[in-house]
């Protein structure tokens, strides 16, 4: 798997790891959905090296076909007379296979998931949690220059930052700002957004997110509006 379609996996987890790690939040983690993620090791392992031994949750290395006998032990041996009604497969497979199949599907289309707002989200969330009486606007920084910092970490042997060079990476950029004049790309000024109001917003869909999660579903609807 690429890493720009890994990065959707690792965010998922992450915002996991936040609910397993939270009193409330574990207790309602459908445990039933992801009996086969290993709860206990997620709380305190990375997901490089969890992803290892459960990225067949995500993708089949294998396809379906005809076999004599079990080969995977991942896969499921099915009979189906050849003359049976293909009409009759197609109605009656998904109620057989129901239960059996692991599905971990994320909800939306991998091209509309902003991994980078997401992680941003996630950064103002754990900021506030980590520091209740700082401000807002305090909060927003920790959160930029947290980014700034992450742009220096190497996917292997190239930098995030050269990726985003590359054209592979979005850049990651902390919405919100002071008095300080920005230009869009047409040169056109844009109006100043308040950082308190976007690390309020971050955090409100950050909640709605994790609660997404706690139902096996990522990211959801998340919308602050």
């Amino acid at each position: 798997m690429k890493f720009k379609e890994l990065q959707p996996y690792r965010v998922w987890y992450q915002y996991l790891q936040t609910c397993l790690n939270d009193k409330v939040l574990s207790k309602k983690v459908d445990k039933e959905y992801y009996k086969n993620w290993n709860l206990n090791l997620i709380k305190t392992t990375k997901f490089d090296k969890w992803f290892k031994t459960h990225q067949h949750l995500f993708v089949s290395k294998d396809k379906a076909k005809i076999v004599n006998k079990k080969t995977n032990d991942e896969a499921i041996l099915l009979e189906i007379p050849k003359l049976y009604p293909i009409s009759k497969i197609q109605k009656e497979l998904p109620q057989i296979l129901k239960g059996k199949i692991i599905e971990t599907r994320l909800t939306h289309n991998l091209r509309n998931i902003n991994t980078p707002a997401l992680d941003s989200f996630h950064y103002a969330y754990k900021f506030r949690k980590k520091y209740p009486n700082k401000k807002l606007e305090d909060i927003w920084e920790l959160c930029d220059d947290l980014i700034k910092k992450r742009q220096n970490k190497f996917v292997g042997k190239i930098s995030i930052k050269k990726l985003v060079e590359q054209g592979k990476l979005r850049q990651r950029k902390q919405q919100g700002w002071g008095r300080e004049p920005q230009t869009g790309k047409s040169g056109k000024l844009i109006k100043p957004k308040n950082k308190a109001i976007m690390i309020s917003r971050n955090i409100l869909k950050t909640q709605k997110i994790l609660q997404n999660v706690c139902i096996g579903q990522f990211p959801g609807q998340y919308s602050d509006h």
